[in-house]
C-alpha cells in the first residue's frame, strides 16, 4: 500500500489511543472528552477519502502514460462520495468485476459506519452537535480500514 496512506492511518491509529487516554483524565471538561470525537471523525474521513482515491489514482498512473485518461480519472473522483453503493459503483467505472467483488466483501454494517463517519463529518463540518463516542468512532474505522484494505487487494490483484 502507499506509504502515504500507512503513515495517515499509523498517525490516526495514534490519535485514536492518545484521545483513549485522555478519556480518563477527571480534570478535562464535558466539551474537551467529545470534542477529541469530533476532531477524529473529520481525520478518519479525510483519511478514507484520501486512501480510495490515492489507491485508485496510482493504479491508474501504474497502468498507462496518457495524461489525459489519468486527468479524467482524477476530475471523476473529486466528487466521491463515502457512501457504500457509491464506492462500489466507483469501482464498477474501473472493472465491473472489481465492483462486484467490492460488493460481495463489504457488508452493511461496513457501509453503516462509513455513512456514520459521514453524516458525523459534515454535521460537525456545519457547526452541529453530534452524540458521537469515541468507542463508536473506533469499531467505524475499523470497517472503514477493512473496506480500504479490500479496495487495495483488488485493484493489485
Amino acid at each position: 500500500m502507499d506509504r502515504d496512506i500507512i503513515e495517515q492511518e499509523y498517525k490516526l491509529t495514534h490519535l485514536f489511543l492518545q484521545a483513549k487516554s485522555m478519556q480518563d483524565i477527571d480534570e478535562l471538561d464535558d466539551e474537551a472528552k467529545p470534542g477529541f470525537a469530533s476532531y477524529l471523525c473529520i481525520r478518519a474521513f479525510g483519511y478514507i477519502e484520501y486512501a480510495i482515491k490515492t489507491i485508485l489514482r496510482e493504479h491508474v498512473r501504474s497502468n498507462t502514460s496518457d495524461k489525459p485518461t489519468f486527468n479524467y480519472v482524477n476530475s471523476q473522483m473529486r466528487n466521491l462520495r463515502l457512501h457504500r453503493a457509491q464506492i462500489i459503483e466507483l469501482m464498477g467505472t474501473f472493472d465491473q468485476v472489481w465492483s462486484a467483488e467490492l460488493k460481495s466483501k463489504i457488508t452493511t454494517d461496513h457501509g453503516d459506519s462509513l455513512r456514520a463517519i459521514v453524516v458525523n463529518r459534515n454535521e460537525i463540518a456545519h457547526g452541529g452537535d453530534v452524540d458521537l463516542s469515541l468507542r463508536d468512532l473506533e469499531g467505524y474505522f475499523v470497517h472503514a480500514r477493512e473496506v480500504i484494505d479490500q479496495i487495495f487487494k483488488i485493484v493489485r490483484t
